[in-house]
Order: C-alpha cells, then sequence, then structure tokens
C-alpha cells in the first residue's frame, strides 16, 4: 500500500504523539509498504494559532532550546517539507491519514487519488479554545482511528465511529531498567509543559508541599523548552535530553509524577515504568487505559494536589509498597508492543480499502 501521514506542521525532534507516528512510519515501511512523512509548513487555521506557534518558536530561539536534532526515519520512509496540505503536495497513494485536528479539514478536501481517508486520533481534543472548530474536524467524512477506548466512547456520544483501539507501547531497546530501585539517587521525577491540562501549577504545589516535609528532597523536570513558570533553585530542570540521557534520568529516578488533567495514551508514564518508576498520577482518561489504583500505580482525582503529595509521601515512606507498583507496572506494559499495535493499524487500514 501507499500510505500518506499528514502531520501538523514541522518539527525537528518528534516527541509526543509525532514520535507515534514515526514509530508506526518506520514499522509499516518495514513490512513492505510505501509510507510518506507530510510535513506543513503552513495549516490553514485560525491566525491566532498561527500566531501562537510563532511566539513559541521566537521563545525557543531566544532561550536557545531549539537544538538542531534532526530525527532520522527509517531510510524506506519518504519524507515531504512541503508549503501547505493540498492536491498540489500531497502524493497519490492508498490511504492519507490527517494527524491532529489541524490536518482533518484539508485532509478531507484531498481528492480520491491521494487515496482513502483516515483521522488517527491520539485525544479528543476539545480542550482547545476553539472547541467547536476541533468537534466539527470529527464529523467530517474520515474513517476515524482512535489510540483509546474512551477517545471511541467520546465519539460514539456525538454519533461517530471510530475503529481502534491502537495501544501506544514503548521501544524496550530505548527504555529499560539499568539500575535497581535501591542505587537511585532521584527521588522525584516529572514532565513539565506549560499548557494549563499538562499540570504544571498541580505538579511544582507539590513538589513545593512536599518540600517542607522532606528538606533533603530532590527533584527534576524534563521539559521540551525553558519553563515559564518561576520554578524554585532546588529543582533540576533538564532541557530535551536525548534517548540515552532520558532513560539514565528515569533510572536514577524513584517515582514518576504525572499530573496532567487530560491524555490520549500517555508515553512518558510508560517510559518512566520500563526504567523501573513507581508512578503517582492524576486519573486522567489516558492513564486510566493502563493503570490501575493500588495496583500498578497510585491515582488521585485531577488537580488534587493535596492526594497526590500524599501517595509520593506513601510511597517515600514505604519502599516495599514502591517496588511492588513498579514489579506490577512493568507486568502491565508488557502487555502492549508496537508490533502488535502496527498490525492493528495495517489490518484497519487494508481492511478500508475493500
Amino acid at each position: 500500500m501507499r500510505i500518506t501521514f499528514v502531520l501538523p506542521g514541522f518539527v525537528s525532534v518528534p516527541m509526543g504523539g509525532i514520535k507515534v507516528i514515526h514509530e508506526y512510519a518506520n514499522r509499516l515501511a518495514q513490512h513492505g509498504h510505501n509510507v510518506t512523512l507530510v510535513y506543513p509548513m503552513r495549516i490553514q487555521t485560525n491566525a491566532l494559532y498561527q500566531l501562537k506557534k510563532a511566539i513559541i518558536k521566537l521563545f525557543d530561539n531566544l532561550n536557545g532550546s531549539e537544538k538542531i536534532l534532526y530525527y532520522t526515519p527509517d531510510p524506506k520512509v519518504a519524507v515531504l517539507v512541503v508549503k501547505t496540505i493540498s492536491p498540489k503536495y500531497i502524493p497519490d497513494g492508498d490511504a492519507v491519514i490527517a494527524v491532529g485536528w489541524q490536518t482533518a479539514e484539508p485532509v478531507a478536501e484531498l481528492p480520491e487519488s491521494c487515496g482513502k481517508k483516515f483521522y488517527f486520533l491520539q485525544s479528543f481534543e476539545t480542550y482547545f479554545r476553539n472547541k467547536k472548530q476541533v468537534l466539527a474536524t470529527y464529523h467530517l467524512p474520515l474513517h476515524k482511528i482512535a489510540i483509546s477506548q474512551w477517545i471511541i466512547d467520546k465519539l460514539n456520544a456525538i454519533g461517530e465511529n471510530a475503529d481502534g483501539r491502537i495501544p501506544n507501547a514503548i521501544n524496550p531497546l530505548e527504555f529499560f531498567i539499568e539500575n535497581q530501585n535501591d542505587s537511585r539517587t532521584n527521588q522525584i521525577l516529572s514532565l513539565y509543559h506549560p499548557a494549563k491540562i499538562k499540570g504544571a501549577k498541580e505538579t511544582l504545589a507539590v513538589l513545593i508541599s512536599l518540600k517542607k516535609l522532606y528538606p533533603n528532597l530532590s527533584a527534576t523536570l524534563i521539559t521540551a523548552r525553558r519553563p515559564l513558570h518561576l520554578i524554585p533553585s532546588w529543582i533540576n530542570i533538564i532541557v530535551k535530553p536525548s534517548i540515552r540521557e532520558l532513560r539514565n534520568i528515569y533510572n536514577q529516578s524513584m517515582i514518576f509524577l504525572h499530573a496532567s488533567h487530560w491524555e490520549g495514551w500517555p508515553l512518558p508514564v510508560m517510559e518512566a515504568i520500563a526504567c523501573g518508576c513507581a508512578v503517582v498520577a492524576a486519573e486522567n482518561n489516558g492513564v486510566k487505559e493502563y493503570l490501575v489504583h493500588e495496583k500498578n500505580a497510585l491515582l488521585a482525582p485531577v488537580k488534587d494536589t493535596r492526594t497526590l503529595a500524599e501517595n509520593i509521601q506513601l510511597l517515600l515512606e514505604n519502599d516495599q509498597l514502591r517496588k511492588t507498583l513498579v514489579r506490577h507496572g512493568l507486568q502491565t506494559i508488557a502487555q502492549f508492543s508496537w508490533e502488535t499495535s502496527t498490525d492493528i493499524l495495517e489490518n484497519i487500514l487494508v481492511q478500508r480499502q475493500e
């Protein structure tokens, strides 16, 4: 098959949902398909969105966050950086897949020669201010594919259907245990993102409250760019670590704090578990796809900083519980693999051709 993924803008270092698409592109190419990744430099969205992207880019340049670390896809995968999503730039094919709400409408308008039209949903993105515009994309004549059951349920609630679920997974060659729990020096690790739904405010509140109880507490934040929030000097900040650096950070940490309000299927949580971290998380929909309170993680209601802090305190004072959660977490994520998820995606694309 000739398969085209249309992504929401160009990125030099794929993370999150973009990294997921690269994973599928590489594996589908290895299955013998002709795969193309299309990066549009401009998407036909509102002016406010374009202005926001420009401000972020300027902020990155001024703060040195925009490293020149270009992702190298499988040699069999074609990469096109184009001006916009239009028939002039999108190749003919058998399947063309919109990635992100920003790409859905222009993909829906492509001619049939570009292939059967799909919409790969990694979240139900109604948290944007332009909620009506995002919701409208879910009613476009595109075959929806979802990574999580909760996304499928949301679509069903508005009268739409989706194929799936297609779970995220981790690459065991990238994320694995190097240091046993007894030799870990960093107590708490978390990701930082300035968006309100990512829980930066709650993360900092939890860490600051714990520091009062544990003066020697150590904590690290991983971030894609310099934080907008005021970060206490005792919290270590690491910007855009490489995979090797990230694995090392996970392996030096005891507890991974995930305070995000909204996730499709969070990859960092799986990465942290694979490297031996116990997880304390806000019980967002994505987390509930594979984490169960007191089985493989300690969960708290979204925005409940008091319970998050209490859960971390429990693990800091109960080493056996922490190790038990790690062991059960490892058993959980072993159930998911990119090989299986790629097979599911491939079967959906093939069956929709019939």
